[in-house]
């Protein structure tokens, strides 16, 4: 998309312009559509990153893959609470919560409140963004930022605060797949830190693996597996462990885990330094439990049915700039709404060589594309809360990779003189809702 630098507004409306890729086709069925057969030849010996899989128009969602990260804030009332906590033990419990009060809508909502099965969603455009809004009686407003960092390997680094509340986070994801049988194995690698003003705990947290099930025999979805952390710079750590139905037996969709203290500078399985402090159980699209294990306390530790999400505020597409989801896609996702494949893969078409064209262009003019809105930390750089917390997980999660994408005006940036060359620290986290630039040329 040939675009100038182009600021994004401020002003967020409620009028948001939703499309599904639900429509029944107008001229082409699942059954006769002729790129169907050859997008199942292809998936069955698939390995490498979802965004280089082109499949058929009607197996596409209608939405931006940059729309996913925005289930880190669908109840924002539930992140800001961590801030409540009085003491570390009870700041842990709070932040796995918050963790496990995020995979719903993440993994499972687009498939549980709907009749078709999980699809493929659009593949962002580098330089691409997705902001939102959500707004609670009580903490006020929550605001969510993402952005299409690299192209190979896609990258979306996100970032979402409630300056109310003063807690905030910055991270990213990419994804890299196998298919095995009729399941799709996708490795999420990436990472999301958080930090709240009141507290000088930080939260290091690692991504779900994820298996794309009944690819080939029936509605798509996703369960979560292998096992997710999430650590303090304190010491105190969360341990998830999702478990995928067997195939003759069981249940979808269950997680076991523990909330421990562990005073080593590297995760071990069972170590000898560990004091356990709570045991987590349940299913992550339902109702989930944590019990103390010192004293027996056992009550609900989230639950989906119990309070709907909060309602997501997105601009109208007169007020959006010409890189952010919904205005790149939008001829795309009007014609998957009305059934009109045909229109859909052209306009999807057209998108992609656009994409192509501008790349050649830098190549050729050896221009280095930045992102606007986020820059890369390596570990080894990163001051030493965040550097020791995921040295610790590394060797249980390497997917979490050894750096991360931080959003340019994170608070915590205005308050390190060492980043004032690179980051000016004069604006505040919702500057960027005005002020960002949106150059992809």
């Amino acid at each position: 998309m040939t675009t100038d630098s182009k600021s994004i507004n401020s002003t967020v409306s409620s009028n948001s312009s939703s499309v599904s890729g639900t429509a029944t086709p107008a001229k082409q069925t699942q059954g006769s559509q002729p790129g169907l057969a050859s997008f199942l030849k292809a998936i069955l010996s698939f390995t490498g990153d979802l965004s280089s899989l082109t499949c058929p128009s009607f197996l596409l969602n209608g939405i931006s893959l940059l729309e996913y990260g925005a289930h880190w804030s669908d109840y924002p009332h539930v992140l800001a609470e961590i801030t409540k906590a009085t003491d570390s033990e009870e700041r842990i419990k709070l932040v796995a919560r918050w963790f496990v009060s995020t995979l719903y809508g993440s993994y499972n909502k687009r498939v549980a409140e709907s009749n078709t099965g999980e699809k493929k969603p659009f593949n962002p455009i580098l330089g691409e963004q997705f902001l939102a809004s959500w707004d609670d009686p009580e903490y006020g407003t929550t605001k969510f930022i993402c952005e299409q960092v690299s192209h190979h390997p896609p990258v979306s680094a996100i970032y979402f605060e409630n300056t109310k509340a003063g807690i905030y986070a910055s991270g990213h994801f990419s994804q890299k797949s196998k298919f095995r049988n009729t399941t799709m194995k996708v490795v999420q690698e990436g990472r999301v830190t958080l930090r709240m003003k009141n507290s000088d705990e930080i939260y290091c947290l690692s991504l779900p693996d994820l298996d794309i099930c009944s690819i080939l025999t029936g509605k798509p979805f996703l369960e979560m597996s292998s096992t997710t952390y999430i650590r303090s710079n304190k010491g105190y750590t969360a341990e998830f462990q999702w478990y995928p139905k067997p195939y003759f037996y069981g249940e979808y969709h269950k997680f076991d885990g523990k909330i421990f203290k562990d005073s080593a500078a590297q995760f071990v399985a069972n170590g000898n330094n560990r004091e356990q402090l709570y045991q987590l159980s349940g299913k992550w699209v339902a109702q989930s439990r944590v019990v103390n294990t010192k004293n027996g306390q056992d009550e609900v530790l989230f639950d989906v049915a119990a309070q709907p999400s909060a309602d997501i505020i997105i601009k109208p597409l007169d007020e959006q700039s010409d890189l952010e989801s919904r205005k790149v896609w939008n001829k795309v996702s009007e014609a998957l709404a009305s059934g009109n494949y045909d229109v859909a893969s052209r306009e999807k078409t057209a998108i992609e060589e656009e994409q192509r064209a501008l790349r050649k262009r830098r190549a050729e003019n050896n221009e280095k594309w930045e992102p606007s809105l986020f820059f890369w930390v390596d570990d080894a750089d990163a001051e030493p809360a965040v550097k020791d917390s995921y040295a610790y997980l590394y060797p249980a999660k390497d997917s979490i990779g050894t750096g991360c994408w931080v959003y340019k005006h994170s608070p915590h940036l205005a308050e390190n003189a060492d980043n004032s060359a690179s980051v000016s620290g004069t604006q505040t986290p919702s500057d960027a809702f005005s002020t960002a630039p949106g150059s992809v040329a």
